[in-house]
């Protein structure tokens, strides 16, 4: 019963993001109109430019992790970020003339002159009204190209420099961002999900929306959503209900915290409940996994493709709720999630939905059950405590505990890696992928933002029957190569295994990259 129990949940968790989520003509509606805005700025004239502006979206739209939004309670219009990226250099012209040559530009259009709303600090809002009950708002950010700006970094140049106005409007300043970088960093996350299941989704969005794609060709990837996406959504819409109208409402959390943290949890799980469990249990275990750091006190969840900007900035000022208000939100989901499972009658499951997600995305889906519930006569329990003993799969005797004293700082480390079988090029690879043959040469690779001197230590842990018979168990350390930052292995016995990368300086682990998983059949 149990096991059933966890599937309903599943089920009724992908079925609330499918209600959070646009709709395919309503996608297509807003492609068109960010669309022809596109052209419009794409074929303005703008003082020191050199070549064609770049627009693209960003934000939630891109990301596929758009959700209907709350306002008082009430489903309002969608929000959608669209770039405009200026090729002029920062010297050739300043942030005010970026800024109003934009709005320039819109207001040139009869259309867009009276979508407009007052000038933002950062961006220019077109707003659209409601032609079925929800409409858009655009907000254009007016950028410039900037990428020496994070030169060394994997995304680098695809930084831009968007332009800041202060509160009293007098000052415009240049910002520093970079949303496509941030684009391909979320997708490389969730990337051997969404090749799997890229096919399946598109045929069936095709079937259901036949009048709107007539082929399968036809629907576009930003319309097929990995548990990723759909566990974002979940988080999103939650934080929002659970917060309306709470003494913490103005404390909670921002959704670059909350997508960042589940795209860095994420370990390619393909159901939406374990890619929540894997998220909770993570978080909640900072200190352990390091996806948020506390050095003195100070809160840091750095930006995956800008290290210098802290998501967690406003965390640490004077008085700040909003570390309380992030841990609270935490237990409230798994308190949530927990009730659904739990839930014994329709009307209770319907009461747990809308206090959960919103009466109207709430009752959609609880009108779809009827009968006793999987939680009816049966002894309340939690699937978060069964599912995360899981995680006690690296706790095995053989693996030696770290020699070096550990120390939470705001550097990071990762692990790269690559297979290759005899004959063929190296593949890359992500960690608990689909086991791989015995006989693979193996190279990981580590990256770190520590500055150096430093020394890379790797740990390799083995497990499985196989080597244990063979003697033939690991878990102890190794200094790296001369390169400094590579180890090599081999695949030889099936199982489980992984490697780990420590980052000591001055005889004290500053960074480590989390365990990296290669399962070999």
């Amino acid at each position: 019963m149990a096991d059933n129990r966890f599937l309903i949940v599943n089920t009724l968790l992908r079925e609330i993001a499918e209600e959070l989520d646009i709709s395919p003509s309503k996608y297509k509606e807003a492609v068109e109109r960010y669309t022809s805005v596109g052209n419009w700025l794409e074929d303005g004239e703008y003082p020191a430019v050199v070549a064609t502006p770049v627009i693209y979206p960003q934000g939630s739209f891109r990301l596929g992790t758009v959700v209907k939004p709350l306002r008082g309670g009430v489903e309002v219009e969608y929000d959608i970020d669209l770039v405009c990226n200026l090729p002029v250099r920062a010297g050739d012209t300043s942030a005010r003339q970026v800024k109003h040559s934009v709005g320039d530009r819109l207001k040139e259009h009869g259309t867009y002159k009276k979508l407009l709303t007052k000038e933002g600090r950062r961006c220019w809002t077109l707003l659209y009204a409601e032609d079925d009950g929800i409409g858009f708002h655009l907000d254009v950010l007016p950028c410039i190209p900037n990428p020496h700006q994070l030169i060394g970094t994997e995304h680098g140049l695809k930084a831009v420099s968007l332009t800041d106005r202060n509160d009293d409007g007098a000052v415009y300043g240049w910002g520093a961002t970079n949303p496509a970088g941030y684009a391909d960093w979320f997708f490389g996350r969730q990337r051997p999900v969404f090749t799997q299941v890229a096919a399946l989704r598109k045929t069936e969005l095709q079937r259901q929306h036949s009048h709107i794609f007539a082929s399968v060709d036809d629907v576009p990837d930003q319309l097929v959503r990995t548990p990723l996406q759909r566990a974002i959504q979940i988080l999103k819409r939650h934080r929002d209900v659970r917060f309306s109208g709470d003494d913490l409402e103005g404390d909670k959390p921002i959704s670059m915290i909350i997508t960042t943290l589940a795209a860095t949890c994420y370990e390619q799980e393909t159901d939406v409940f374990s890619t929540l469990a894997t998220f909770l249990d993570r978080v909640q275990r900072y200190a352990d996994t390091g996806v948020i750091k506390c050095i003195d006190e100070q809160w840091y969840i750095p930006n995956p493709v800008n290290p210098d900007e802290n998501f967690a900035d406003r965390w640490n000022e004077t008085g700040s709720r909003k570390p309380d208000a992030f841990f609270k939100w935490l237990h409230w989901v798994q308190e949530d999630i927990d009730e659904l499972l739990n839930a014994a009658t329709p009307l209770e499951l319907s009461d747990r939905l809308q206090k959960a997600f919103g009466a109207s995305a709430g009752s959609r889906v609880a009108n779809k059950y009827s009968g006793a519930m999987p939680g009816a006569h049966q002894q309340p329990q939690s699937l978060f405590g069964r599912v995360t003993r899981g995680f006690l799969r690296f706790d095995v005797g053989h693996r030696q505990a770290p020699q070096w004293h550990i120390s939470s700082t705001k550097y990071s480390a990762s692990v790269q890696a690559r297979y290759t079988r005899r004959g063929f090029r190296p593949t890359p690879f992500v960690s608990n992928s689909s086991p791989l043959p015995k006989g693979v040469d193996l190279r990981f690779e580590a990256n770190t933002n520590v500055p150096k001197p430093y020394k890379m230590h790797w740990q390799v842990v083995n497990t499985g029957v196989e080597a244990a018979r063979a003697g033939q168990l690991r878990g102890d350390f190794y200094e790296s190569n001369k390169s400094g930052k590579q180890r090599t292995e081999s695949t030889k016995f099936p199982g489980m295994h992984w490697v780990e990368c420590f980052v000591v300086k001055n005889g004290v682990c500053v960074a480590r990259s989390g365990e990296f998983v290669v399962n070999i059949e």
